[in-house]
């Protein structure tokens, strides 16, 4: 039974309509299901009577078999509320239902709460946006409050972040609107368009860093290597050597000019005296 009912259910009421899916299912397989819901049909109502009345040991020993697997598939704090003796497949199966489906207007309500308030932005992908708006909506349906697909579709391209735009755009283009499994499958295909898109911007953004930085590595390398420095060194020396060089013959220049300037005087009362450029004036004598 675990691996064919491969849920426990417990007091979340979320897997409650899970549990009762497959559990139905393999009631169908074994042919079983008249054990826990009457047969609407009127003709297997009577087939159902009739082996209850023709057969009854071997219907008391198949109701035994639906309890067992019950039992098997529930938590021990549920399996404690519903075990009777000498209970019935159907009752056990009408109180694990009563157990969920009380309160029906006020859990309704919450769950109406919680379907109208959900958005994208509250989850990691879209994959579990969509599965926590197709939890709610099954839930709502097990409290007599079903959502039909036009407004799940709806709901959940409302919920979507801006960069979605051009999704909720495509999918109110149709008429009618896609079914819930179907936009699903198309908004989690946009999400991966979208993630390739900003890896490929991404690694074009790196490449272009990285050459960059390859740049300005080389640039860097090429301004403190020997060869530059020894470069530099020859260029700075013949300028200085340039400079010295002009600055002895400006040197030079500037010690004619100032001995044609000076003047010679004698401190006994006369002396001569030269005047002219560069060495070049007139003398006299002057007492």
């Amino acid at each position: 039974m675990k691996s064919i009912i491969p849920i426990t259910l417990d007091n979340d009421s979320s897997l409650y309509l899970s549990w009762s899916a497959l559990f139905q299912v393999q009631a169908c397989v074994h042919n079983v299901l008249d054990h826990i819901i009457t047969p609407t049909d009127e003709k297997e109502e009577q087939t159902a009577e009739a082996t209850k009345k023709n057969d009854s040991g071997l219907w008391k020993r198949l109701d035994a078999v639906v309890l067992q697997w019950m039992y098997a598939t529930v938590t021990h704090d549920i399996l404690s509320s519903i075990l009777v003796i000498n209970d019935t497949a159907e009752n056990c199966w009408k109180r694990i239902a009563a157990m969920f489906q009380d309160n029906k207007h006020s859990r309704a309500v919450h769950l109406e709460h919680q379907f109208t308030n959900t958005n994208l932005e509250d989850f990691s992908s879209t994959k579990a946006y969509c599965n926590h708006l197709k939890l709610l909506f099954d839930q709502l349906a097990n409290v007599d409050s079903p959502v039909n697909n036009t407004r799940v579709v709806l709901k959940m391209i409302s919920g979507l972040t801006d960069s979605y735009a051009g999704f909720v755009t495509y999918i109110q283009q149709h008429d009618p609107l896609p079914t819930f499994e179907t936009a699903k499958s198309r908004l989690e295909l946009e999400e991966s368009t979208m993630a390739q898109h900003v890896a490929c911007e991404s690694s074009h953004s790196s490449s272009k860093e990285a050459l960059l930085m390859k740049s300005q590595d080389e640039n860097s390398f090429s301004s403190t290597s020997p060869t530059a420095n020894l470069v530099r060194a020859v260029n700075n020396n013949n300028n200085s050597s340039h400079g010295n060089h002009n600055n002895r013959g400006r040197n030079r220049g500037h010690k004619g000019r100032n001995s044609g300037r000076c003047g010679l005087s004698n401190n006994d009362g006369g002396g001569w005296q030269q005047s002219g450029d560069g060495g070049r004036g007139q003398s006299s004598y002057w007492q």
